[in-house]
């Protein structure tokens, strides 16, 4: 005996219903609201998220913008935050904008997942610091040669270089090298008052132009910012190794600078030649800054700040005394 087939409406749903894909995202893809590449979160902060498949299809009517207090699920959506759901604050296919609840740790680590309809993308374990930034070297680091170093700070703060038209522009952060017990004095030049300029770009910190390296080693770092109301922020000291370097090497170095710097655009310039220029301000990298001097500004002008690095006596050398006050403009001129 043959039984008719009934399809109930349920079961009619569930098979004309597509299999929702896994979502999928990346670290790269998560940014804070107006802002750069997240890189330390806190309870509190408001994020995008960037992807695909981010919201089922067909969207399910949902109001995909709701208003707060904002929801933990919006059509099948929630962003989970370890084991918190976040604040859905917009949701769509390709973007999800959400706020860390406040159960989120305010130090350590906690993985970032999407999960739509309960299909779930990979997490992301993110690291959050409220108080404390984080220290590592760019690349590699030898004796007169540029040491720079990334900056992992807590929001809302995020170092960017170059602020100014001179190379000397920190932004209030503070660094403080030593070498086993003895800290190493800084070669600190006078920094330009007023805020980073907007055309700044998030960077790493050109740790040459506070302190010279002359000895290969392992080296220790810290920082500390500015903080919000005057609460600081501090990194723990952190270990960096400053290798070897001949003589025959940095020639080879200075050369390629040289080279490179006659087709360079005015921002590769500003932020990258110029600023290694003066990581060992010898009679050698002044030779490569000089034609620099004559460009037109931005880029002139901060070379023309970068005269600052360099002895008093060797500027006088290399420069008559006519030319020197043009190009230092009352500073290092001023000085002779």
């Amino acid at each position: 005996m043959r039984f008719p087939l009934v399809l109930l409406p349920a079961a009619f749903a569930l098979f004309a219903q597509p299999p929702q894909t896994a979502p999928l995202y990346t670290r790269e893809g998560l940014v804070p609201l107006q802002g750069n590449r997240a890189k330390l979160l806190a309870p509190g902060m408001v994020l995008e998220l960037y992807g695909q498949h981010l919201a089922p299809e067909p969207w399910c009517g949902q109001n995909a913008m709701p208003p707060a207090p904002y929801p933990s699920d919006v059509c099948g959506v929630r962003v989970m935050v370890g084991a918190t759901p976040a604040g859905l604050m917009f949701v769509g296919p390709g973007q999800i904008n959400f706020k860390i609840p406040a159960a989120a740790p305010a130090e350590g680590s906690a993985p970032i997942q999407v999960c739509v309809r309960g299909v779930c993308g990979a997490p992301l374990v993110m690291r959050f610091s409220a108080h404390k930034a984080y220290l590592q070297l760019h690349g590699g680091a030898a004796v007169h040669m540029p040491v720079w170093v990334d900056v992992e700070a807590p929001a809302p703060y995020e170092f960017k270089y170059p602020c100014f038209h001179s190379p000397g522009g920190f932004q209030g952060f503070e660094l403080e090298v030593r070498r086993g017990a003895q800290p190493l004095s800084q070669t600190r030049h006078p920094e330009p008052p007023g805020d980073c300029s907007a055309a700044a770009k998030p960077s790493p910190m050109p740790l040459h132009l506070l302190y010279h390296f002359s000895q290969p080693g392992t080296y220790s770092v810290r920082l500390t910012g500015p903080g919000v109301r005057s609460q600081a922020f501090q990194s723990d000291w952190t270990d960096i190794t400053v290798g070897p370097e001949t003589e025959a090497a940095r020639d080879e170095w200075l050369r390629s600078m040289a080279e490179k710097a006659n087709s360079a655009s005015p921002e590769t310039l500003i932020g990258e030649i110029i600023p290694d220029l003066l990581a060992w301000p010898d009679e050698k990298a002044l030779a490569v800054l000089l034609p620099l001097l004559e460009l037109p500004a931005p880029a002139g002008q901060f070379a023309r700040s970068g005269l600052d690095w360099f002895p008093e006596d060797l500027l006088r050398r290399m420069i008559s005394p006519d030319r020197l006050l043009n190009y230092c403009s009352g500073r290092c001129g001023a000085r002779n």
